[in-house]
């Protein structure tokens, strides 16, 4: 998940003090009011937040869901949203990880990301990445060469 989205929900979040916000209460914020982003900006941080599942899309609402718990923003916080487009952008294991789902065994790309698909369903909270993790670790597939460990 990507670190700046969650600075950034968390400072609407102490600004408003509400986990909902309209778009254009957004925009007003991040654009209007504290000059972060431009508007072009605010959309695509919009629509990578509800990519990412950090936010959720409902009547014209969007609500946080991801945790922002333990983020801490200094008192000069600017976000970087070339870091936002750029964590999106990278390096993507998921194409990785079902190419090798279905190397290893008898399941067609469809299949494999249909899985995914359902593993998503019952824990809303994971990314695709991580559930296509999963998958393949379910499949008893060796997956740790893929975890970013110390």
């Amino acid at each position: 998940m990507v670190e700046e989205i969650r600075k950034l929900l968390l400072y609407l979040k102490k600004t408003t003090g509400k986990y909902e916000f309209s778009e254009s209460e957004i925009l007003n914020i991040l654009s209007i009011r504290v000059r972060y982003l431009t508007p072009d900006q605010v959309k695509e941080f919009l629509r990578i937040a509800v990519e990412q599942r950090c936010l959720r899309l409902t009547d014209g609402l969007y609500s946080i869901t991801c945790s922002i718990n333990g983020i801490e923003l200094s008192l000069d916080y600017k976000p970087n949203f070339d870091a936002i487009v750029n964590e999106t952008n990278g390096e993507d294991v998921t194409e990785t990880v079902i190419a090798l789902i279905t190397e290893k065994t008898s399941l067609s790309k469809r299949d494999v990301i249909s899985e995914i698909n359902k593993m998503r369903e019952k824990n809303p909270f994971l990314s695709t990445k991580i559930a296509a993790l999963v998958v393949a670790r379910l499949k008893g597939l060796d997956v740790e060469k893929f975890l970013a460990l110390p």
